[in-house]
């Protein structure tokens, strides 16, 4: 992901399409999702989270949204991967849409905002607390957006999931959002902060 020539908009043109390349193959291999119960959780957000923080809330919001296309193209061509998933389509597709995506591309975006303030706030010097920072609060905004979007709009797919009344789906949410969004903000923390540094490095002998 180094930049391969001077020109800035190559180097951002190479950096998004290698981005890009790590969704998909996160997103079409076990390496993306980890199941625990109905709800699968993910490191797809690294590198959308990454790209907000290199490239801008911009970018972030691009890769977030190739994030959401690409659970829609999973769930359309392999739908036995994830059978939650294919149950929250089956019940509402438009709602799944918005779930897959507007979570997504909110989070990309305000990551990239984050990013910015803390860059803005803390200089250069504190880069590694940026990124470190963003990469945790970034998993977080994906873990709360996704399953807000989830309770909103398919609470009854998730009480069905968990054989539970509807009423207690918050508390299942809740319990899932603690119980895989903690350790994927933990991970989400180490990994950007350190590849975000490494390619911080890597510019500057450029």
């Amino acid at each position: 992901m180094a930049r391969l020539n001077t020109d800035p908009k190559v180097g951002r043109m190479v950096r998004m399409a290698v981005l890009i390349a790590i969704i998909v193959l996160l997103a079409f291999t076990p390496l993306g999702y980890l199941v625990i119960g109905p709800i699968a959780a993910t490191t797809i957000q690294m590198p959308v989270i990454i790209g907000a923080v290199l490239l801008g809330p911009g970018a972030g919001a691009f890769l977030g949204g190739v994030f959401g296309l690409s659970a829609i193209v999973k769930v359309l061509t392999m739908p036995g991967a994830d059978v939650f998933a294919t149950a929250v389509l089956t019940y509402s597709p438009l709602g799944y849409l918005f779930i897959c995506f507007v979570p997504r591309i909110l989070m990309g975006w305000l990551s990239g905002l984050l990013a910015k303030f803390l860059g803005r706030v803390l200089g250069e010097k504190r880069s590694i607390i940026t990124y470190g920072v963003t990469g945790l609060v970034g998993s977080m905004l994906n873990t709360v957006l996704y399953l807000g979007a989830l309770w909103a709009l398919a609470a009854e797919v998730v009480a069905q999931s968990y054989g539970v009344d509807i009423s207690g789906v918050g508390a299942i949410v809740m319990a899932t959002a603690t119980g895989a969004g903690i350790p994927e903000a933990i991970v989400s923390c180490i990994v950007v902060a350190a590849i975000c540094r490494a390619l911080q490095a890597v510019d500057k002998r450029l």
